[in-house]
């Protein structure tokens, strides 16, 4: 049976990915960097490799070993962990000495070519999971009024631009004026700190890069998203069609409805 590497971060992606791969008759090698992690892909996995982020060297020693020509990647990895003492093995060096700047899309695209190096190829996450990109509609019964679409009209131009920068892809923007980018931090937080400068009412914008590689990194929505912007009385969520993943799609539109946020693929 063909097997499927998988570089799993944190997050219920890996997971979701992992069962797919298996509906479609492959067996999942994971790659873990969390004792959480590993624990929750056991069950769709044919093995589980739990390493630290920064042993590179373990970890393509370990899919070479197993076989293993087509990868995936899936959840969050913490860029921040690359500024706190971070343990980086021979491989690992190797292959950060060679990029320009620590940007995600430079960062991720030096990690692919070394696995390309190794005969290995990297496949997009669109193609296993495409159920859970939304095209472009309303998603909750709640629509937004005409102060809540101006924003998202303004915040959406303003999210597109930082997100051609390898900034960020989400701004949280009220009455036209931009409350919070985000930045290294990720959405979460970006949004408590946008949240945090207005009583309530915020509108939480999110988009794809301008050229997206579909390979890593695609605009993710959650559960945890969902209960961030609730807990800052945000009035709206817009995000960018079909570019963008809703995991817990049900649950994410009904614990909004539940709250009066309205959701908007745009």
């Amino acid at each position: 049976m063909k097997r499927l590497g998988l570089i799993a971060g944190s997050g219920e992606l890996p997971v979701l990915l992992a069962n797919e791969a298996n509906s479609k008759g492959l067996n999942v090698i994971s790659i873990t960097f969390t004792e959480e992690s590993a624990k929750s892909l056991k069950p769709f996995s044919t093995i589980v490799y739990q390493y630290g982020v920064g042993e590179a060297g373990k970890i393509i020693k370990s899919l070479k070993s197993e076989g293993v020509k087509d990868i995936a990647m899936a959840g969050k990895v913490e860029k921040r962990l690359l500024f706190q003492n971070l343990k980086f093995d021979l491989k690992a060096i190797k292959i950060l000495s060679k990029i320009k700047n620590k940007n995600d899309d430079t960062i991720m695209l030096a990690i692919i070519s070394e696995l390309e190096k190794e005969g290995m190829r990297v496949l997009d996450q669109i193609s296993f999971l495409k159920r859970l990109f939304p095209s472009k509609g309303h998603l909750t019964k709640h629509k937004p009024d005409r102060r809540e679409n101006s924003d998202i009209e303004y915040g959406f131009k303003i999210a597109k631009e930082i997100a051609g920068l390898d900034i960020g892809q989400t701004v949280i923007v009220k009455d036209r004026a931009i409350l919070a980018v985000e930045a290294i931090e990720g959405t979460d937080e970006a949004i408590k700190r946008g949240c945090s400068l207005c009583k309530d009412g915020a509108v939480v914008v999110k988009v794809a890069k301008p050229k997206q590689d579909p390979r890593f990194d695609v605009p993710t929505i959650g559960i945890r998203t969902i209960e961030n912007i609730i807990a800052g009385k945000v009035s709206a969520l817009a995000i960018e069609a079909d570019k963008t993943m809703v995991v817990n799609i049900d649950k994410v539109i009904k614990m909004a409805e539940e709250n009066g946020v309205s959701i908007t693929a745009v």
